[in-house]
């Protein structure tokens, strides 16, 4: 039995008092001018026919829409869910062989179909996936269904357009989204690369995490073995006062029994006194009654039984007291115990600081005294002849010159011993203490001091890493200043120090043995220069100028280095170039030496072109430098020596100058320079400020001098390069 779907639709027209429209009476029909109706999804309302001219029970009975095959078996149609499916869960075509319906299609619905089977067999289309050539023979398919239903046109072309307008719609979002996607997959890419090289720089970070860990860890392991150190001295120390702590009460003891014994014989003497006289007066005078006798020695029995029991109370009560004054002594002792302990723990960790240093110093000897030993073994091999003493000079602070300062007119003997003073920093065999020179305003804060300084004999190593500390903590604090100007070196020492060390003697002591190193160590460049910037014979500028010139002359390197490519080394020729650039006063020859300096220091091979300029800049644990380094500043001085010889050239003959003479001299020697760079040089040879040099008197040639050797004064050009572009 067939399944009939019946869609049943409303009346076209109805009357509100209930009354139909009458079968008798139809007229002529006039065109769609009745009542009219609107699809939401469409502005235009479409009308219908005037409800008097449809036909009674004809046109105005409720109608019905069949489904095809009306009359067809319910078995004969395949619904979807019984269609097969491929792999893909699509849904595969039915074989029109297996599944014939029982009844034949309508006419028109044989023509689509065959109509559709053919624009498909033309496209030669057999997918069941998504296609724009099947699309569009089901699009006209469907336009000619429309077509065909009048009624239904207006609805039907509705919901075609707004089928059309989301895939239009969908085509354009399509389109707008594919550039995203590309670039989708470009920023996907950049961020896994961007990740990937924050993970490699985070394991970097985790590993130098982790090495600092671990030293962190064996800086703790190294303090809870000092803590327990002290700790078991501070056991010890306790152990000491206990023990004489019992002694003193052992002491206290037998005094109190001395002088209870000492009373006792006194009061026994009194009372044999007491007798003897009385016996004499007893003789003298008649004899007293033995009944007051009797009584008075009743009544001194108890009093002695009386004293008797309140002296053994107050032993029992106060045996163990101390004395106000006694426990007072052993307060004030206490208190000064625990200042020497705190001031033997406080040496105890300077020795410990000294004792690793002479630990790292005693290593250094000991291979030298290896090496030492070698040569000895081989000169007794070799026969004994007469050293070559030159070769010391590379091995000396100062070079060659220093050299022939120290051996000129000297023995073997005596060589050794100054090849034996330097290796171990300098002659020690000075007195162990320094005469305090005052507490006047004169004298530096950190000198101020009446009395006898500790000598501890520092040694070139140990002045040098203290200097360091002390130029690194400066350019720090004078950083941090807001007034533009920096401190002085006199000054900031005493604050360093005491930041430092905290106790106002010890700031004295490393004061004193901090100028005595400086004085005795300062041949080596580094060390003299301090010394002269905290003497005030130097201007501190010219550590600052040296220190800006090395770091300019990193960047000018880093730059080039850069535009080629950041491979961290140059050729010799765009290192010789470099050199030209930032060095444009140096002569062929003086360049020639850096670049010799350069090559000897990184040991390069013949034929090597390439310079690692990097390791030209590094230092070591004291702050020292290798020969480059030592020849720009070496050259420097030079230059500056050289400019200031010229000046005094042009100043011959004059014991004094005035202003305008040394303003006409330099301005001869340097021709290129600029006014401010005049006036600076002016105010330093005179020593007073810019706006007040018409304020000065002549001044001494060689005063003048002096001051200038000691600034930071540089030539702004060669005589021979006025007028060059």
């Amino acid at each position: 039995m067939s399944t009939r779907a019946v869609a049943k639709l409303p009346p076209i027209g109805s009357n509100p008092h209930g009354a139909g429209i009458s079968a008798r009476k139809a007229e002529q029909y006039q065109g769609l001018t009745g009542p009219s109706y609107q699809i939401s999804s469409d502005r235009q309302r479409y009308n219908l026919p005037q409800p008097h001219i449809l036909k009674a029970y004809v046109d105005t009975k409720s109608g019905s829409l069949d489904t095809w095959p009306a009359h067809a078996s319910s078995q004969a149609v395949v619904s979807n869910t019984q269609r097969p499916r491929s792999q893909e869960n699509q849904l595969q075509p039915v074989n029109d062989d297996i599944h014939k319906v029982s009844k034949a299609k309508p006419k028109f619905l044989e023509q689509l179909e065959a109509f559709l089977q053919k624009e498909l067999r033309a496209l030669d289309s057999v997918e069941f996936g998504p296609s724009e050539l099947r699309l569009q023979a089901y699009r006209e398919v469907f336009e000619y269904l429309i077509e065909d239903f009048k009624t239904y046109k207006p609805l039907l072309s509705a919901i075609k357009t707004e089928y059309e307008m989301m895939l239009s719609y969908q085509r354009e979002q399509i389109r707008q989204l594919e550039p995203l996607r590309s670039m989708l997959v470009t920023v996907s890419e950049q961020c896994d690369q961007k990740i990937m090289a924050l993970r490699d720089e985070e394991r970097g970070e985790m590993a130098d995490l982790k090495r600092e860990n671990r030293r962190l860890l064996e800086k703790i392991d190294t303090m809870k073995e000092e803590q327990l150190s002290l700790e078991e001295q501070i056991q010890q120390l306790q152990t000491e006062v206990e023990s004489e702590y019992h002694k003193y009460r052992d002491e206290c003891d037998a005094r109190k029994l001395l002088v209870a014994d000492i009373n006792d014989l006194r009061y026994q003497q009194e009372d044999y006194q007491k007798s003897q006289s009385g016996m004499q007066e007893g003789e003298e005078e008649n004899k007293e009654d033995p009944v007051l006798l009797k009584i008075a020695l009743k009544k001194a029995r108890e009093d002695l039984s009386s004293a008797t029991t309140r002296l053994n109370e107050m032993i029992a009560n106060y045996g163990d007291v101390v004395p106000r004054r006694d426990f007072e002594s052993l307060e004030k002792q206490y208190q000064t115990f625990q200042e020497e302990m705190q001031t033997m723990q406080d040496d105890h960790k300077q020795l410990m600081s000294e004792h690793d240093t002479l630990l790292e110093v005693h290593k250094q000897v000991l291979a030298q005294r290896d090496e030492f030993y070698q040569e000895l073994e081989q000169l007794k091999r070799s026969a004994t002849p007469r050293p070559f003493w030159d070769k010391c000079a590379a091995h000396i602070e100062g070079g060659e010159d220093r050299w022939k300062e120290l051996s000129n007119g000297k023995s073997s003997d005596a060589l050794v011993e100054v090849l034996l003073a330097e290796i171990v920093g300098g002659d020690l065999s000075g007195s162990d203490m320094f005469e305090g020179r005052g507490l006047s305003d004169d004298v530096p804060k950190y000198l101020r001091f009446e009395g006898r300084v500790k000598n501890r004999k520092l040694g070139k190593r140990d002045i040098a890493l203290l200097i360091k500390d002390v130029w690194r903590e400066k350019v720090t604090f004078d950083s941090e200043k807001n007034e533009g100007k920096r401190s002085k070196m006199q000054d900031f020492l005493y604050d360093y120090l005491l930041r430092r060390f905290g106790i106002e003697d010890m700031v004295i002591e490393w004061g004193y043995n901090l100028l005595d190193a400086v004085d005795r160590f300062q041949s080596d460049d580094r060390i003299g220069l301090f010394h002269g910037i905290l003497t005030g014979q130097i201007d501190e500028e010219i550590y600052h100028n040296q220190m800006q010139t090395l770091a300019k002359l990193i960047q000018a390197l880093t730059k080039a280095d850069a535009e080629a490519g950041n491979q961290g080394t140059l050729s010799k020729a765009d290192f010789e170039k470099v050199l030209k650039e930032y060095f444009p006063l140096k002569s062929e020859e003086g360049l020639a030496d850096l670049i010799t300096a350069a090559t000897e220091e990184l040991k390069m091979e013949e034929g090597s072109d390439t310079i690692s300029y990097q390791d030209l800049f590094t230092e070591d644990d004291e702050g020292r430098n290798g020969p480059f380094i030592h020849k720009i500043r070496e050259q420097d001085k030079e230059e500056r020596n050289e400019y200031i010889n010229d000046i005094e050239k042009e100043l011959e003959g004059k014991e004094e100058v005035k202003m305008q003479e040394l303003r006409i001299a330099v301005s001869i020697t340097d021709p290129m320079i600029e006014k401010n760079a005049l006036l600076n040089i002016l105010a330093i040879g005179f020593n007073v400020d810019k706006d007040k040099l018409d304020q000065t008197e002549p001044t001494e040639v060689s005063i003048i001098l002096e001051r200038l050797r000691n600034s930071t004064i540089q030539r702004a050009g060669l005589p021979d390069m006025v007028g060059v572009n």
